[in-house]
C-alpha cells in the first residue's frame, strides 16, 4: 500500500510555534538590552541555533519585533475578549486586572516593549500595537465609569492607565518574586489605584519639559548645548539612531568639533546619565533632608521625584530608557545609583508602613515609580503632577 502524504497541518503548526518562541526570546533581548544592540546572531545563540536558520521564519530583524509586537497585542486582546458582557462593575473590572496580571507575570521579561523598544516598531505596526493598548485602557476606563458613575471621564482614562502601568511595573526590574505572589501583588496595586480619588486637574503642558527646557542660551558652552541638544533625539529615535553629526547640528556645532568636548556618542550619553542622576539625587537628599518622620520624607521623596520626572521628561525619559548603552564602567556605577534609589523609597515604605514585608514594598515602590514614568513621560499627557502624587500614594498604600 502506498503511503500517504503526510497532512500540511503539523509542520504549519511547528514552524508557527518556532516563530513564537523565536519572537519571545528576541522580545526578552530587546527589552534587556535595546533594539539595536541585539543582533540576529543573538537571538540565535539564545534559542539554540544557528544564525541563518532565523531566515526560514523572519527576513530581518524588523520582522521579528513587528511579530513580538503583535504577539503580545494579541495576548491583550485576550484579556479584553475575556470580559464578561454583563455583571458587577467591580466584578468585571476584577476579573480584567487578575487576566492582565497574569499576561504579565507569564511574559515578565518581553512586556516592556510596550514602553521603549516600540518606538522602532514601521508606522503601521506601531499604530496597530498602540490601538490594541487604547482599547485595553478604554475598556477598563468604562467599566470603572459603571462602578463610580460619578467620576469625570478623564479620571477614568487617567486610573485605567495608571492600573495598567502598575501591572505593566512588573517588568521593569528583576526583583526575585514568586509569580503567585507578583500576581497576588499587582492586582491589589490596581485595584487600590482604581478605587482612589483625584483631585481636579490643572492645566497640563503638552510636551512635559520645564518651560523653556529646549532653548539654549546664546551665552552656553558649546558642551552643554551638546548635551541638552541630545535629549530630545535619544528620547524619541533611540541611542542608535541618532549620530553625533545630528546632534552636532542641533546644537549649531559643526564637523569634528563635536569630538572636542565628548570623544565618542557612549562619552556623551555617560554625561547625560551622570547629570540625571546627579540632579536626582541633589532634588531627593534636599526634599528629605530635615524631615521630621518617615511619613514627611516619603512625602517630600515623592514630591522630589515627581517633579524631576515631570519637569525634566527628556532628561528623565534617556536616563530610563537608554541605559543598556552605557559605556561597561558607567552602566555599573549608574546601576548602583539607580538601585539606591529605589531602596531609598522602600526603606521609607516599610518604615510608614510597619506591617508591610520589604519585597511587598520592593513591588509597590517599583509601581509607583511605574505610573509616574508612564504618565510624566507620554507624548500628550493627560494628568498634572498633583493628580500623579495621589496615584503614587495609592499604588503604595494598596
Amino acid at each position: 500500500m502506498k503511503q500517504s502524504e503526510p497532512a500540511p497541518a503539523a509542520p504549519t503548526r511547528s514552524r508557527t510555534d518556532r516563530k513564537s518562541q523565536l519572537a519571545t526570546i528576541a522580545a526578552n533581548l530587546f527589552c534587556e538590552r535595546g533594539y539595536h544592540a541585539v543582533g540576529l546572531g543573538d537571538i540565535a545563540t539564545e534559542a539554540g541555533i544557528t544564525g541563518p536558520a532565523i531566515y526560514k521564519h523572519f527576513r530581518n530583524k524588523q520582522a521579528i519585533l513587528a511579530y513580538a509586537a503583535n504577539d503580545l497585542a494579541s495576548a491583550l486582546e485576550g484579556v479584553l475578549a475575556g470580559v464578561p458582557p454583563s455583571g458587577p462593575p467591580w466584578e468585571r473590572l476584577d476579573r480584567v486586572v487578575r487576566a492582565l496580571s497574569a499576561v504579565v507575570v507569564e511574559r515578565r521579561r518581553g512586556v516592556q516593549l510596550y514602553q521603549w523598544e516600540r518606538r522602532y516598531l514601521d508606522a503601521d505596526d506601531h499604530a496597530r500595537f498602540t490601538a490594541t493598548i487604547t482599547s485595553l485602557v478604554g475598556t477598563i476606563a468604562d467599566l470603572l465609569g459603571e462602578a463610580r458613575p460619578r467620576l469625570p471621564a478623564a479620571d477614568r482614562t487617567t486610573l485605567a492607565t495608571a492600573a495598567c502601568s502598575a501591572i505593566a511595573s512588573l517588568s521593569t526590574h528583576r526583583t526575585q518574586v514568586s509569580p503567585r505572589v507578583a500576581a497576588a501583588g499587582l492586582r491589589g496595586i490596581a485595584l487600590g489605584v482604581l478605587a482612589t480619588g483625584l483631585p481636579p486637574r490643572l492645566a497640563v503642558a503638552g510636551n512635559g519639559d520645564r518651560p523653556g527646557a529646549a532653548a539654549i542660551g546664546d551665552f552656553v558652552s558649546r558642551r552643554e548645548r551638546l548635551l541638552v541638544s541630545a535629549l530630545r533625539p535619544f528620547r524619541e529615535r533611540g541611542f542608535h539612531a541618532v549620530t553625533m553629526e545630528d546632534i552636532g547640528a542641533a546644537a549649531g556645532i559643526g564637523g569634528s568639533s563635536v569630538y572636542r568636548h565628548f570623544p565618542s556618542k557612549g562619552d556623551l550619553l555617560a554625561a547625560v546619565y551622570y547629570r540625571a542622576a546627579d540632579r536626582l539625587a541633589v532634588a531627593t537628599s534636599t526634599a528629605i533632608e530635615g524631615a521630621t518622620d518617615p511619613g514627611e520624607a516619603l512625602r517630600r521623596l515623592v514630591d522630589a521625584y515627581i517633579e524631576f520626572s515631570y519637569l525634566d521628561s527628556d532628561l528623565a525619559a534617556v536616563y530610563l530608557s537608554e541605559y543598556g548603552n552605557l559605556p561597561a564602567d558607567d552602566r555599573h556605577a549608574l546601576r548602583k545609583v539607580q538601585r539606591e534609589h529605589v531602596e531609598q523609597w522602600v526603606r521609607l515604605v516599610v518604615a510608614v508602613r510597619e506591617d508591610t514585608r520589604t519585597s511587598y514594598a520592593r513591588l509597590a515602590v517599583h509601581a509607583a515609580l511605574n505610573i509616574v514614568h508612564d504618565l510624566s513621560m507620554a507624548r500628550r499627557r493627560h494628568t498634572d503632577a498633583d493628580q500623579i502624587k495621589h496615584l503614587v500614594f495609592a499604588a503604595l498604600a494598596s
